[in-house]
């Protein structure tokens, strides 16, 4: 029996006829809240499962899991700590980003010093505004760091073919000179004071953010800053300084800024003579004087051109401005054309050196004007032409030395071709080698480094190459390219062979290379610097000092002792051929034989005639310098000490030149007659020490009769 046919379902048909009239806009809409449904859970189960699991279920409605309510309840108290995860914080999901904004990423970027961007005004603009974002961040290592590794390439990138002039090209860029002076003047100036020095009130954070983007200021700075210099000082100074122009002087003074800044880093304070009050100078006082009668015409001296080097010697002057202000009244000043004859213009007073009683006017004060008065002797007429000349904006120098008539003091000043006078009130006696006082670093200095300051090579082209291949040498050190440091400095004593500092920065720079250094090199080092200040033997020290730590010990006894005895033989040579002045540097003289006879004492049994010999020589060569005499009687007595035999020789050699060379008094004055009688109190005193006590009681006579008379001058 057939089963009766299936009623037909209505649901069939209904789709068949709505086929075509699907809500697909419904269907579309559902399917991305699905989609986002499923995101949510995704995100959910990732970071907390079980909350995810309780609380995305009821948004499923139509699934099976709506079947877990039972869990519920202990989900949801559990969970409830955790509730911030759900679907509203879900949009705060790229949380990285408070971690990139320390702005490390940009800092480590090496600045690019090449290509097209070289020239692009707006990277020095960058370079400028980097700097002076540091005054606020105090990140100058980063920065320095950035600058080094960005000029490190551009410098290496140079053709080494074109020699002094290889890094010409990359300085004509504006942006190229900032990197690099910047970098000079953190390095110099330091991280820490630079640190300090942006807390400093509101004047020295406005001078650096005014000279982070001057280039030519920061190398002037940088340059003329010294080891000894109180950088963060000189900074503070500095801004009180700049601060004082007006807007029409601004720019007008910088290198006289400078210059007050690197000596007033310091007190300035001195005394004057005679029992004078103790003084002391003020930088924005001294500054003012300077400005003020330079805008007033009444200076000779024009301190906007002069550089910070010459303006040290200037603003250092140790007389009050009152005094400087007296100066530039005085008519007999004012009408010199040159500064020699204002050490003349001091009457020189012998009363002064003999005790002598007179009716001559004694000073109280020791003022310039009192001087000028009453006259003096040497140190007054040397502190008044000194402190007048800088008064008129001269560069100056008070100097003193050791001759044959004792002490003595004279001046030096700089002409207006911009060399140095060091003779005005030397006498022609043994007086070649003076010492002054730096006023920048207030150490005492050979008068000959001040006289180098006038070189002609210093104020030409080549001497600024040889001072930024210097910076370049120091950038390529700082990089561990020690070769290339190397090479820079070699192209730098070729550019300025009379820039010490290049000498010095070469020398060092040998030095760390070590064995990789051949022979030959120290050798070309010491000849080649030799030949370069022939006229300077006392810059010839640097060499002696290589030779006797580089050469010496590659070469034999016999070869060193040659060495050394065709020095001492040039420096007597040059002796000889002195002019109508006499400019025999005996200290030099002196060193040449200390030299030769350390070498000889290394063997002082072998080498007893030696030793005798050279000391023989050297009394007899210059016994008419006491100075120098007295000088190599002592080492002559060190060498040959506690050997009884050698101290015979020596004590009969000693008395035999000075019976021969300097034992008269005819014609001799005051002053040469009291440096013989302390040199024969100085040569009893060696007799002494050698128990020979009868010639020691002769030359005590002698000494006795010279003091007599002395005391007859007095009366």
């Amino acid at each position: 029996m057939a089963s009766p046919p299936p009623s037909p379902k209505k649901p069939a048909p209904i789709l068949a006829r709505r086929s075509s009239q699907t809500n697909w806009g419904a269907l579309v809409i559902g399917g991305t809240l699905l989609a986002a449904a499923g995101w949510f859970v995704w995100q959910a189960n990732r970071k907390q499962p079980e909350v995810v699991i309780v609380k995305e279920a009821p948004k499923q409605t139509e699934t099976p899991k709506a079947e877990e309510p039972a869990k519920k309840p202990a989900a949801v108290v559990e969970a409830k700590p955790a509730a911030p995860v759900v679907t509203p914080k879900m949009a705060d999901a790229p949380k990285p980003e408070p971690e990139k904004k320390p702005e490390p990423v940009v800092e480590a970027k090496p600045y690019l010093f090449s290509g097209a961007g070289l020239n692009d005004p707006k990277f020095f603009v960058i370079l400028a505004e980097d700097a002076r974002e540091r005054l606020k961040d105090g990140k100058w290592e980063d920065h320095l760091a950035r600058l080094q590794k960005g000029l490190l390439p551009a410098l290496a990138a140079t053709s080494s073919t074109d020699g002094v002039e290889r890094h010409n090209r990359l300085w004509e860029s504006r942006a190229f000179a900032l990197g690099m002076n910047q970098a000079l003047f953190i390095r110099r100036v330091g991280p820490e004071t630079l640190r300090s020095a942006a807390q400093g009130g509101e004047k020295l954070p406005a001078l650096l953010s005014d000279l982070l983007g001057r280039a030519d200021l920061l190398e002037k700075f940088a340059l003329t800053l010294k080891p000894e210099d109180n950088a963060t000082e000189a900074l503070r100074v500095w801004s009180l300084l700049a601060a004082d122009d007006t807007p029409a002087q601004r720019g007008r003074y910088d290198n006289l800024q400078i210059a007050c800044a690197l000596v007033f880093d310091q007190p300035l304070n001195w005394s004057r003579f005679d029992g004078g009050e103790a003084c002391v100078a003020d930088a924005l006082t001294r500054y003012r004087y300077y400005k003020t009668n330079t805008e007033a015409g009444r200076l000779v001296g024009d301190v906007r051109k002069s550089s910070p080097g010459d303006l040290v010697w200037v603003v250092g002057a140790t007389a009050t401005e009152e005094e400087m202000a007296w100066a530039l009244a005085n008519p007999k000043l004012r009408s010199l054309a040159e500064w020699a004859p204002s050490y003349g213009m001091i009457r020189y007073r012998m009363d002064y050196v003999t005790q002598e009683k007179t009716k001559l006017p004694k000073p109280t004060e020791g003022t310039l004007k009192e001087i000028f008065e009453i006259g003096g002797i040497c140190m007054h007429q040397a502190h008044f032409a000194a402190n007048t000349a800088r008064a008129f904006g001269i560069p100056a120098a008070y100097v003193t030395g050791d001759g044959n008539r004792g002490g003595h003091a004279w001046f030096a000043y700089q002409r207006k071709d911009k060399e140095w006078n060091m003779n005005t009130g030397r006498y022609n006696d043994g007086y070649a080698c003076g010492h002054t006082t730096d006023p920048q670093t207030r150490r005492p200095i050979g008068e000959f480094e001040v006289q180098i300051l006038g070189d002609a090579q210093r104020r030409g082209e080549r001497f600024a190459k040889s001072q930024r291949l210097q910076l370049a040498a120091q950038i390529f050190a700082d990089g561990g390219n020690i070769e290339a440091q190397h090479d820079c400095l070699r192209l730098a004593v070729l550019a300025a062979n009379r820039c010490l500092e290049a000498w010095r920065a070469y020398a060092a720079c040998l030095e760390v290379l070590g064995p990789k250094v051949k022979t030959e090199e120290w050798k070309n080092f010491v000849l080649e610097m030799r030949r370069a200040f022939d006229d300077w033997p006392d810059m010839r020290e640097l060499a002696d000092e290589m030779e006797a730590k580089h050469l010496f010990p590659t070469m034999t006894q016999d070869e060193i002792f040659l060495s050394c005895k065709r020095a001492y033989d040039r420096l007597i040579a040059e002796k000889k051929r002195r002019g109508e002045y006499d400019r025999t540097r005996y200290d030099l003289i002196q060193k040449a034989v200390e030299r030769e006879s350390a070498v000889l004492m290394t063997d002082r049994a072998k080498n007893a005639e030696k030793l005798a010999n050279l000391h023989r020589r050297a009394l007899e060569d210059n016994a008419d310098h006491l100075p120098t005499f007295r000088a190599l009687l002592e080492g002559y007595y060190l060498a040959v000490k506690g050997d009884s035999k050698m101290e015979t020789v020596f004590l009969s050699e000693m008395e035999r030149v000075y019976r021969r060379k300097l034992g008269g008094m005819a014609g001799a004055d005051v002053f040469r007659l009291k440096a013989l009688a302390g040199l024969l109190d100085l040569i009893q005193g060696y007799f002494d020490k050698c128990d020979d006590a009868e010639r020691a009681r002769r030359l005590r006579l002698e000494s006795e009769k010279i003091q007599k008379i002395l005391d007859k001058m007095k009366k």
